[in-house]
């Protein structure tokens, strides 16, 4: 079976209904404009408002905590914005989310990221060859924690503590971990999203 008709059958027709631009009022339309501006020229045009954000739009006051705690996560706390989406971008590759791997991906382009480090992300081959020791350890920790939290072991964190990361820090890659995972949970479930859906459709309500 080709990759085309895999991904064919893989199309849901009843999904959760997107609020577009269009069709927002009130708050939700205040934040989407909040968002796509705190976004200007951090990412591709066609990726700054997602269709994750219009099937928020169905609820206004989860797509506000949504923004703050997505806001916080990426803007917040002390590592760096690169590695906390190349964080995402692991997850997102983990959990074969397309949509996901897009808006990473185009997050990264953004920041003159490696190619290739970004085409080892999207393939999952991380080692101390492509990344350096520190992003290795903590994307080979947010691979494995993405696939199988309840393997996580205690050395696995030690080696997390012995890159000199404080306890909030940790805290930083394991919520972006989680999250991403939710994110990706709730696009597959809702029907936005699925293995091998391409560019295109996915920015088609945009």
């Amino acid at each position: 079976m080709s990759d085309t008709e895999i991904a064919t059958d893989r199309v849901r027709e009843n999904t959760v209904e997107l609020v577009t631009e269009a069709e927002a009022t009130g708050r939700v339309a205040e934040l989407y404009d909040e968002i796509k501006e705190a976004r200007d020229g951090d990412l591709a045009d066609d990726l700054s408002l997602s269709k994750l954000w219009l099937l928020l739009g169905n609820d206004p006051e989860l797509l506000e905590a949504f923004w703050h705690h997505t806001d916080h996560m990426y803007n917040g706390g002390s590592l760096p914005f690169e590695l906390k989406s190349k964080i995402s971008l692991v997850v997102a590759s983990v959990m074969e989310c397309e949509g996901c791997k897009f808006f990473h991906e185009s997050a990264l382009e953004h920041l003159g990221a490696d190619p290739e480090e970004i085409t080892d992300l999207k393939r999952l081959d991380i080692d101390e060859t492509s990344f350096s020791p520190t992003e290795a350890v903590v994307l080979q920790f947010t691979q494995k924690a993405a696939d199988s939290p309840h393997s996580i072991t205690d050395e696995d964190l030690a080696a997390l503590r012995d890159l000199g990361l404080s306890e909030r820090e940790l805290l930083e890659i394991l919520d972006c971990i989680a999250f991403h995972v939710y994110t990706a949970v709730l696009q597959a479930t809702a029907g936005i999203v699925y293995p091998g859906m391409d560019r295109e459709e996915w920015t088609e309500l945009l």
